[in-house]
């Protein structure tokens, strides 16, 4: 059996100098997320109805909305964003806020 020439009793090891680096402290946030409520559609019946007539089989409806203040609105429901209704009128587009409807009826042609 032969010896071998170069015999290593230790594994090698290498010296590289590290930089240091200081981390900036960075604090955990403890608080609560509460969504905001205010562009939530109060009245149930009207969100539902807005809804139905915002489906693409049911806006060739034309729609009357009946405003809290006592006006009318005549179009058809183009969509809902929020609270923020669009409507396509006869000759311009109208976008009024949800919580301002009264109630919604079917204009009969």
């Amino acid at each position: 059996m032969e010896e071998p020439l170069l015999f290593i009793s230790s594994p090698p090891f290498y010296f590289t100098e590290v930089e240091k680096t200081e981390i900036p402290f960075i604090e955990e946030s403890t608080s609560v997320f509460v969504p905001n409520r205010s562009d939530r559609i109060v009245d149930g019946l009207i969100a539902r109805q807005l809804h139905f007539f915002s489906q693409p089989t049911n806006q060739f409806r034309t729609l009357i909305f009946h405003l809290t203040n006592g006006e009318k609105v005549i179009g058809r429901l183009q969509g809902v964003e929020g609270t923020n209704v669009h409507i396509q009128s006869i000759d311009q587009k109208i976008v009024i806020n949800a919580n301002d409807i009264e109630t919604i009826t079917l204009k009969n042609d």
